[in-house]
């Protein structure tokens, strides 16, 4: 595979990263969450309270996004200040795959 050798990796591309892979990670486990739930099993929790029944086949995404996006802020900010440090130190290698779309912009 070809790598890059880059200085510093932005901010942006780190919560890029980050939220792309949490979200896509965390969705379809808490959409199997809420089925399971609204089977009647306590696998959702609101306020310390169980949400099942109906309701939570909608909830259950919807806290796999609130999850994903609050680990994405926090996980993303450590992630970016220790890049950052570690940028003093020496640079990256990124190992990359490339694309079979045809760029022509390039």
């Amino acid at each position: 595979m070809p790598d890059i050798k880059v200085a510093k990796i932005g901010a942006g591309t780190v919560y890029k990263l980050l939220g792309i892979g949490l979200t896509v990670g965390f969705f379809p486990i808490f959409v199997l969450f809420g089925v399971m739930a609204a089977a009647g099993m306590s696998t959702l929790t609101w306020n310390e309270e169980p949400v099942t029944g109906f309701s939570a086949i909608f909830i259950g995404p919807l806290m796999g996004l609130f999850i994903a996006a609050v680990f994405t802020a926090v996980i993303g900010s450590v992630a970016t200040f220790g890049l950052w440090l570690f940028s003093f130190y020496k640079p990256l290698n990124i190992e990359y795959k490339a694309s079979n779309e045809n760029n022509s912009d390039r």
